[in-house]
């Protein structure tokens, strides 16, 4: 929810630049209006390739018998800022580059979990082959159709120009 209305908001906001630099065309937009413009098609991208890699995520759990996972915001929080945090150290790693555990980035998020999986990943170019890489490694596939997991939240981040790829699993408290 948190990130819908952080798009939302986003929007109404490339909105306003949009119809001032059309009804007052010599006027400057804001600069947190220009930079929220571009926040805005990354967060965008971002939570569509977030709805891709959900579905795919639940169709090989279907094929198992496993329940289907939701998105969680604090989740995609704690995701989100690992592939960040990746791309822009340009390394994979499932320690972050300020020292940080796949425990503590969800902690941090204050997300109340009972058991807590990531997968992370480089490279691949589409949800589909990150997807692909994922299943055919054994740790990560077993993340991915682990029926303890209820929830999910999925990071995608760009460093010279190579995606870098999160995902949280967990089940809450």
């Amino acid at each position: 929810m948190h990130l819908l209305k952080l798009l939302l908001r986003t929007q109404a906001l490339a909105l306003l630049a949009a119809l001032t630099a059309v009804f007052l065309p010599g006027a400057i937009a804001p600069k947190a209006i220009a930079q929220t413009s571009a926040t805005t098609t990354v967060a965008q991208a971002n939570l569509t390739v977030a709805q891709e890699l959900l579905q795919l995520v639940n169709a090989e759990r279907q094929r198992v018998n496993a329940p289907p996972l939701v998105l969680n915001d604090k989740l995609m929080a704690a995701a989100q800022r690992h592939s960040q945090d990746m791309a822009t150290s340009r390394r994979m790693s499932h320690t972050g580059s300020d020292g940080s555990t796949m425990r503590s980035r969800i902690d941090a998020t204050q997300y109340r979990w009972s058991t807590i999986g990531e997968n992370v990943a480089l490279g691949q170019p589409s949800a589909a082959a990150v997807m692909t890489a994922w299943m055919n490694s054994p740790g990560h596939r077993q993340n991915i159709l682990n029926p303890a997991f209820t929830e999910l939240g999925i990071g995608y981040a760009t460093g010279a120009e190579r995606p870098y790829w999160t995902q949280v699993f967990a089940r809450p408290r």
